[in-house]
């Protein structure tokens, strides 16, 4: 996501939102599972999910964090 100023700096405050939301999102899927339904499958796949996730919000957060570092440099 750009934000499409000329500084080409990125939007990255939504990003983090939107990955909060969606980490969100994938833990309120697992509490719909049954647990007749946690199978092996269940937790490869929700690991991967999870992991990535996980990864993703880490990322923006960092993102995030480097842009503020960056202004107050300025």
């Amino acid at each position: 996501m750009t934000s499409g100023d000329d500084m080409g700096e990125r939007d990255v405050i939504p990003e983090l939102a939107a990955a909060i939301d969606e980490l969100r999102s994938l833990l309120r899927a697992f509490d719909d599972v049954r647990p007749s339904d946690m199978d092996e499958r269940f937790y490869l796949h929700a690991y991967n999910e999870l992991d990535l996730a996980g990864r993703t919000v880490i990322d923006a957060f960092d993102r995030e964090r480097d842009t503020d570092e960056g202004l107050w440099r300025k």
